[in-house]
């Protein structure tokens, strides 16, 4: 039970990221990012081309993993600067085509560099063994990932709500036109809000390249869960994108463990459920600064 419980939340852990970088956006943008797919692929296969076929040491992982990231965060910057600046005041079909339009383009253009052979990484070795947990055995790999999420998810709940930038994120997802009028920089905290939340997509999947096998399509099945997470825990809301991550994973690992009929389903019939109960979400709100 305590493994399997583990197990989900480590599973969560990179749905939160992803999930999280499209709900910071929306919640200030207004914009639900298609491309947020792709950025997570590129973000896999950035590290698992820096780690190869060899068992990576500890720094060169987090090199690996610092350098998928880092990457995505560029382009990141790059689409917000570009295309999707040039739409904010557009309807939402508009944006929605656009954003498609870019997850098309980084897909075709990972095919092209990494071709669509299936990329295996191994961990380091001091991350690949396991521990005890009140008599379960838990890989250490879930146990950090545990960790990692932990304080991503205080790192943000700190910038969003305690910080001088939080204040000003804050203000645009109220009001953008009043953001403008006393003075905020509006267009430079969109930018980076879409920096962010692109950076949480490219970490999520560099630190998710060990346990799955890599490739340019890996993002479809990682993307359609995240969007349900946003679903479940609300529009605009991170701390919902947390809880909804903790209660996706989670009912997938005990679906897997217990339930196997239901392995791949679990989250539509939460989807549903949600959506009947509570139709904006366990946490949900229309802007960013009343949910986060």
């Amino acid at each position: 039970m305590i493994s399997t419980l583990i197990s989900g939340v480590a599973y969560g852990v990179p749905l939160f990221l992803v999930a999280s970088g499209l709900t910071l956006i929306y919640g200030v943008i207004g914009v639900l990012n298609f491309a947020h797919g792709s950025f997570f692929v590129v973000g896999a296969l950035i590290a698992a081309t820096l780690i190869g076929s060899s068992v990576p040491s500890i720094p060169a992982f987090l090199l690996a993993i610092l350098a998928g990231t880092a990457v995505v965060t560029a382009l990141g910057l790059v689409t917000e600067s570009t295309v999707v600046r040039r739409l904010y005041r557009r309807d939402h079909i508009t944006m929605l085509l656009a954003t498609f339009a870019v997850l098309l383009i980084v897909e075709g253009a990972a095919e092209v560099i990494w071709g669509n052979t299936p990329r295996s990484i191994d961990k380091p070795t001091a991350l690949s063994g396991s521990i005890q947990v009140l008599g379960a055995t838990i890989p250490v790999y879930d146990a950090m990932l545990v960790v990692v999420g932990a304080l991503i998810a205080v790192g943000l709940f700190l910038l969003i709500n305690k910080s001088r930038f939080g204040r000003g994120v804050r203000a645009v997802a109220q009001d953008q036109t009043m953001g403008e009028a006393v003075g905020l920089n509006t267009k430079a905290v969109m930018l980076l809000v879409f920096g962010i939340g692109s950076a949480l997509a490219g970490l999520a999947g560099a630190l998710i390249a060990p346990n799955v096998s890599v490739s340019p399509g890996l993002g479809h099945a990682f993307i359609l869960q995240s969007f349900a997470i946003v679903i479940i825990g609300g529009l605009g809301s991170v701390t919902g994108s947390l809880v909804a991550a903790l209660i996706v994973g989670v009912s997938e690992a005990f679906a897997v463990a217990y339930m196997p009929f239901l392995t791949g389903f679990t989250f539509y019939i939460l989807v549903a459920a949600v959506l009947l109960i509570r139709p904006r979400g366990l946490l949900g709100s229309a802007k960013l600064g009343r949910a986060a």
